[in-house]
């Protein structure tokens, strides 16, 4: 929900900042990386599906549309800093200087009050004990391949009509995103929380190895990450994945009782 905020009781217990409009600020932008003017670092503790394993500390953080932090900074009294969008780090030279991306411009300006309560420490492990396990990508029962390139996903255009994929509920599957695209794209999935294994083969970042349900995928990258389907399954309702960027969405269907290409009777 555009605008909405949601704090759940994992996150109530915790020593996290929790105070709305002062020391909790919901931000929504464009795409961007972010950071800030005087390069501290901060702690980025959560993402697209909530908390992460254990904190991790940087100085920037990129989000394509769709993907969301939650980060704790440090203030000290009477300290100014400001939240900063700088320039993106991939894409070729047309991609950024057309699409913004060699831009940097001021989001927001944070200012810590003359006199301060101590804050705790950053909780070691934020999401120990949530009981949300990701995905293992050992227990997958299939794997299927997703040519992302204009003009759609696997040589296919945008058809509410038609069914492109069919999984099974309550299994789990591995998807290889593949650009082979002339731009950045990037995957979302409905319903869904999914495990970054790896991109290009190598480990992922810190900010992509919680519950994620949208990654970026530059130009020329692979991106394989593990899904499990436990959501609520109407076989006249069909799940979607698409791209934030202008890519076309294709349904998924969570019904055995038809299969990929055939049409569901009526598409809301």
């Amino acid at each position: 929900m555009p605008g909405g905020r949601l704090d759940d009781e994992n996150s109530a217990r915790l020593a996290l900042p929790k105070t709305y409009g002062v020391d909790d600020l919901p931000v929504m932008v464009q795409d961007v990386t972010f950071g800030f003017d005087d390069d501290r670092a901060f702690d980025l503790v959560g993402t697209d599906g909530g908390l992460l394993a254990a904190p991790a500390s940087m100085n920037r953080v990129q989000l394509s549309p769709g993907e969301r932090a939650e980060v704790v900074v440090t203030m000290r009294p009477g300290e100014r800093t400001v939240l900063r969008s700088y320039p993106w780090r991939d894409g070729n030279g047309w991609e950024r200087r057309f699409n913004g991306g060699d831009d940097s411009f001021d989001v927001l300006q944070l200012r810590a009050a003359e006199r301060l309560r101590p804050s705790p420490e950053v909780p070691g492990r934020p999401a120990a004990d949530r009981g949300l396990e990701l995905p293992d990508a050992d227990d997958a029962v299939r794997s299927r391949p997703f040519e992302l390139r204009r003009p759609g996903i696997n040589g296919q255009p945008m058809a509410m009509g038609r069914i492109d994929e069919t999984v099974t509920r309550g299994t789990t599957e591995v998807w290889t995103l593949r650009n082979g695209g002339d731009m950045t794209h990037n995957f979302h999935v409905h319903d869904v929380q999914f495990r970054v294994l790896d991109v290009n083969g190598k480990r992922p970042d810190p900010a992509l190895r919680g519950r994620k349900d949208t990654v970026a995928v530059p130009m020329g990258a692979t991106v394989r990450i593990a899904l499990r389907f436990d959501g609520p399954s109407d076989p006249d309702a069909p799940y979607m994945y698409h791209c934030h960027l202008g890519m076309r969405a294709c349904p998924v269907d969570q019904d055995r009782r038809r299969g990929p290409g055939q049409d569901p009777p009526d598409m809301p």
